[in-house]
């Protein structure tokens, strides 16, 4: 991984602006010295880790040139950081401000060409002791970086799709039986990886569980929990509008708040990953039992802690895949789109056989050796060749052996992304874009011709799905993942790899204080770190706890900060003031120091390099701050969020921003221009009682917008017309809300063709039945319609809605609605609500996929 390393710092000397502020100060030469010597270095680097080497002389070199380009980084960085990057070149009258300025430039370009000198020597020191101990050169190579071309998406393999069913239907059987009303618990029991969680979350959302329990809750537990944090999970999913912030935070109160909420109802709660006996003596009183067939499903590594939750409790213990099963899974993780069965595969099932052989039946191992096999060519002399490779150590039940050369087989570029994941807490649900941010802001994505940084990143994601290194929790309406969780095992491994490289440290335990001191990127999941020492050359901070946060005021070359996701943090904004060189901000909470509006500003302008801006706070006994009105002059901006009402100037000149929420319209909009925006592709705009002139020529700017929220009233003309806009054939995801009292017309063609989502909120705009119109959008999937029109009638003819699987109705006032056959073939989900005059739809019954009606007035809820 230092080869990585290398290449980030060598990119950095390669940017433009870098080597403009080097030129200007003559140091430049200095520096591209030490970058051929780099490149050089960097060309050894990749061919020994293509060929995995494992020599301990040379492990001793890697980390010595991986110290020596984090020195490079440090001088650098702290160099750009101590000199104005626009010297003045006049002649004017010079202060005693400006020259101390200039006396302070000097000392920094003279302490930058001694530092940069040691450096070379240093080097040569490290190329000489590689001749010398006999670190020779491993073969030749071309060494370039290999990124990931972005994949089709396939279906996510998930491996309840093979051997699962037995085990499903018998946990079902148990969790239904309604022979034992009390409450009780049901447990899996098995060691890691063998799909305990996958085989819960099965059952959890089976129809039938559905249907027969009314509350259903799901809590990752994982080894190292803190009791409180997870009675708030459980609040939260109880209820998801209450405030804990409000509650005292003692766990007392909540497990009485829980109690409360879950008496005189049927639940259901799984607790996935307990490890121990003491979580349930903490929280079980929380559990009431109404005797009503209340149960507790738990998935376990360890057989005894059942027995802890229900004596009577006997676990469920989880089998091995057989050898036919593991080759179906096996298969079917390679060729997701082909019969496993099929006599195409026989030159390989020799292989194929030893690989089962070794995997011992564990659905980790198999689905892991499945990822990393589809990336090589599908022959004999291929899959021998992996085969080799790993010592298997133990004979079957151990997939570390597979995990770890599926991690050796990733692109350089690819192992920097995966470790990444070290960061987050087991069982955690990592949302897919705001990964892509962080991964943007540490500079691990490389810019390619025609594709945005979050496009690349995306595609890097989309391979370590594909490889089987990362899950897929849950994807949009069309296609693009949301959130994904990492196995713990794999967790574990990329754990391991980060912290030989001293790539992240993890501070969840007081033994993990010691080692902080040297790391570059940290991830804090313990509140217990008032007193932490960190590195002065610390580039991340990500904290994932909500509470007072340790002081970061000396990490000057901090990139990256990431503060909780809640507001109740408690934050000095000072600590803030020197971090010029932030490019991702997410923070929110109280403040802890008196601050007002105008030293919030003050701090956020300082940041010119920012790219990622999520801010949130208030003062202890305030109001919340107003958005930062400097930020719109940060040039680097990609993504900016506020839960509040934006407001854009027509002055801003982005060229980089590409979502932004929750915008209303500046009243300078009316005499200037819009603000200069192009490559925005996410926009939540409040356009009410605005211009209609600044809104259509605004929206006529953006021509790669694909996400859109806009509420607007008459004084806007009809924006369902969207032929004039250039995002007419990109747009997939429409939502618009209107709040006059003028009727509109709905035409073919008006709406953008590719639409997949669409919601409609009005005051009856719409006089008449818009379903004909709707239906030949051939695209649409999701369909929200609420106070949309005012027709008594309503029909759909046969092969509309084609690929429509969601369809949800609210405060219409139709009272026929007439379903032909043929229409909306696919639809799942079914709502209706506040339709009283609605009778029983003609037709109904060609539904025939329909999983889930929800329909209040009339008593029908099913799934």
């Amino acid at each position: 991984m230092a080869e990585t390393i290398v290449n980030l710092v060598l990119s950095k000397l390669a940017d433009v602006v870098v080597k403009k502020v080097l030129h200007l100060y003559s140091v430049n030469e200095q520096v591209e010295k030490v970058s051929r010597e780099l490149q050089w270095i960097q060309a050894f680097l990749k061919d020994a880790d293509r060929k995995h080497i494992k020599d301990e002389r040379q492990k001793y070199w890697v980390k010595e040139v991986r110290d020596v380009a984090h020195s490079i980084e440090d001088v650098i960085d702290t160099f750009l950081m101590d000199i104005p990057q626009n010297p003045q070149k006049s002649s004017m009258r010079i202060t005693i401000t400006n020259k101390l300025r200039k006396t302070k430039t000097l000392a920094a370009v003279h302490n930058l060409v001694n530092e940069i000198n040691q450096i070379h020597e240093k080097i040569k020191e490290i190329e000489e002791s590689r001749v010398r101990y006999g670190i020779n050169n491993l073969g030749e190579g071309s060494g370039d970086i290999t990124l990931p071309v972005r994949p089709l998406i396939l279906p996510d393999i998930d491996p309840d799709i093979v051997g699962f069913k037995a085990d499903q239907d018998c946990i079902v059987k148990e969790l239904l039986d309604e022979t034992t009303k009390r409450r009780y618990a049901v447990s899996i029991c098995g060691i890691g990886g063998l799909g305990k969680t996958t085989l819960a979350q099965k059952v959890y959302n089976c129809n039938d569980v559905k249907g027969q329990f009314g509350v259903r809750i799901w809590v990752a537990i994982s080894k190292k929990f803190e009791i409180i944090d997870v009675s708030k999970k459980i609040l939260r999913q109880l209820d998801p509008h209450i405030k804990l912030s409000e509650l005292p935070n003692e766990n007392e109160v909540f497990l009485i708040e829980i109690h409360k909420s879950l008496r005189c109802k049927k639940y259901l709660i799984v607790l996935d990953d307990v490890w121990t006996s003491d979580l349930w003596t903490q929280i079980g009183a929380a559990f009431p039992d109404e005797n009503n067939g209340s149960r507790v499903l738990i998935t376990t590594r360890v057989a005894h802690v059942s027995k802890s939750v229900d004596p009577m409790c006997e676990p469920y213990k989880l089998q091995f895949l057989t050898e036919k099963l593991s080759r179906e899974l096996l298969l079917k993780t390679v060729f997701p789109n082909q019969d496993p069965n099929k006599s195409s595969f026989d030159d390989l099932s020799n292989i194929i056989d030893q690989f089962i052989r070794k995997c011992g039946g564990l659905p980790l191992a198999l689905v892991v050796l499945g990822g990393l096999l589809s990336k090589k060519p599908h022959n004999y002399a291929a899959w021998s060749s992996v085969f080799r490779t790993m010592s298997w150590h133990v004979e079957g039940k151990n997939c570390s052996e597979i995990i770890g050369t599926s991690y050796e087989d990733l692109p350089f570029a690819l192992k920097t992304c995966f470790m990444y994941f070290a960061a987050f807490s087991e069982g955690f649900e990592i949302h897919a874009p705001s990964l892509f941010y962080l991964w943007i802001a540490e500079g691990f994505i490389p810019q390619e011709d025609n594709r945005t940084l979050e496009e690349t990143a995306e595609s890097f994601l989309e391979d370590l799905v594909q490889r089987s290194m990362v899950q897929v929790k849950s994807r949009s309406h069309y296609g693009s993942i949301e959130f994904i969780r990492i196995h713990d095992l794999l967790r574990d491994l990329a754990l391991q790899k980060a912290k030989e490289d001293n790539f992240l440290l993890v501070y969840s335990h007081p033994d993990d204080k010691m080692s902080l001191s040297r790391a570059r990127r940290v991830a804090i999941h313990n509140p217990d770190c008032d007193q932490l020492i960190m590195s002065q050359n610390l580039r991340t901070l990500l904290c994932f706890y909500n509470g007072r946060i340790p002081n970061f005021s000396k990490q000057r070359l901090l990139k990256v900060v990431r503060i909780g996701v809640k507001t109740d943090n408690i934050i000095e904004l000072g600590m803030l003031e020197g971090l010029t060189q932030l490019k991702y901000l997410n923070l929110s909470g109280k403040l802890s120091d008196e601050c007002d509006q105008e030293y919030f500003e003050k701090v956020i302008g300082r940041m010119k390099f920012l790219q990622t801006l999520l801010v949130l706070l208030r003062p202890m006994n305030g109001e919340w701050f107003d958005f930062p009105k400097c930020a719109w002059n940060i040039k680097t901006l990609r993504h900016v969020y506020d839960p509040r009402n934006l407001e854009l100037p027509a002055s801003a000149k982005l060229t980089n921003l590409q979502t932004i929420g929750v915008v209303k319209l500046s009243q300078s909009w009316q005499i200037e221009s819009p603000p200069h925006v192009p490559n925005l592709v996410s926009l939540v705009l409040h356009a009410t009682s605005s211009p209609s002139k600044a809104v259509i020529t605004f929206l006529s700017t953006l021509p790669h917008l694909t996400t859109l929220s806009i509420s607007y009233d008459q004084s806007v003309p009809n924006i369902f017309d969207m032929k004039k806009f250039p995002f007419y054939k990109h747009l997939k995801s429409l939502r618009i809300s209107y709040n006059g009292s003028n009727k509109l017309t709905l035409q073919k063609d008006m709406l953008p063709c590719h639409l997949i989502c669409l919601d409609i909120n009005g005051h009856y705009m719409f006089q008449e039945d818009i379903m004909p119109v709707l239906e030949k959008l051939h695209c649409l999937k999701v369909l929200i319609l609420h106070k949309a029109f005012e027709s008594r009638k309503m029909s759909c003819s046969s092969e509309g809605f084609s690929q429509l699987e969601v369809l949800h109705l609210s405060s219409l006032l139709v009272e026929e609605w007439e379903i032909e056959k043929g229409t909306m073939p696919i639809l799942k989900e079914l709502v209706i609500c506040g339709c009283g005059k609605l009778g029983v739809p003609q037709g109904l019954q060609y539904l025939v996929n329909l999983q889930k009606l929800k329909w209040p007035e009339v008593g029908n809820s099913f799934n």
